[in-house]
């Protein structure tokens, strides 16, 4: 991880972190959680979702199966 800043053209400070990594997986959103638990068909919630975001990973290794994971376990 390294964080360093600098000044932009209207003379405000920006501060910027970057984290290296050597893999990392994509977990799915809350709302799409949610959803799977609720019986909510996803194509549903996707069609009202503006961002575009992939619905499934085809990469994942948990065989779709949701990650069991709370604000507590992120380090942000």
């Amino acid at each position: 991880m390294r964080t360093h800043n600098y000044e932009n053209k209207e003379g405000q400070k920006v501060y910027v972190t970057e984290i290296a990594a050597d893999g990392f997986s994509f977990l799915e959103s809350k709302a799409i959680t949610e959803s799977r638990r609720s019986g909510t068909p996803v194509g549903a919630l996707a069609s009202s979702m503006d961002n575009g975001a992939m619905l499934v990973d085809p990469l994942a290794t948990n065989n779709g199966q949701a990650i069991d994971i709370s604000d507590d376990d992120l380090p942000f």
